[in-house]
């Protein structure tokens, strides 16, 4: 085996870094830069020369955390034929991943940073919302920005019946059970 060279090193601290952070995250959402380093084998020093602060780390533990979860799951979305499946498919996605890593939801609802990069691999998903609004799955008034708040509210109050409320939720997202307009947002 080669040494590795100051780059090398750099990057196995900084994956080290992203690891031990995103596994505080994802367990119980509590963020101490200090075990952080320590369970990276780093100096706090190490870890501030990556991430200056707090704020930088989070960012990149849920960036990369949205872009390998976004990926796969809008190619599954747009194999799927049918339109309301592929949209029930990110939404039962969504819930699946936050309710098996509430430290991650805990971050996305609590920090302005975190919702924008959510936001920006939400993106990827508005064909699935298009394919299923021109097929008359969902009213044409659903937006991409509803999603999240779908996602949110379904893994906040439903428990382990989950499955039940998010059918529920579906068969009120038809056209035919909309008898008035969403308000806007304002």
């Amino acid at each position: 085996m080669e040494p590795r060279t100051g780059r090398a090193d750099a990057q196995h601290n900084r994956r080290a870094i992203l690891a031990a952070a995103r596994t505080a995250v994802q367990g119980s959402g509590e963020v101490w830069l200090d075990k952080i380093a320590e369970a990276a084998g780093v100096s706090a020093r190490t870890l501030y020369r990556h991430f200056p602060t707090k704020d930088d780390l989070l960012t990149a533990v849920l960036g990369d955390y949205f872009a390998e979860q976004a990926e796969p799951l809008r190619e599954r979305a747009a194999a799927e034929p049918d339109p309301r499946r592929a949209l029930e498919l990110v939404l039962t996605s969504g819930i699946t991943a936050f309710r098996a890593h509430p430290g991650i939801l805990a971050l996305v609802n609590g920090n302005a940073l975190a919702a924008e990069i959510a936001g920006r691999h939400l993106g990827a998903f508005g064909d699935v919302l298009s394919r299923a609004q021109e097929s008359g799955a969902v009213r044409a008034d659903l937006t991409l920005e509803d999603l999240p708040c779908l996602i949110t509210m379904v893994t906040a109050v439903a428990g382990t019946t989950w499955p039940r409320y998010l059918a529920l939720l579906l068969d009120g997202l038809s056209p035919a059970a909309a008898s008035t307009p969403l308000p806007s947002f304002r």
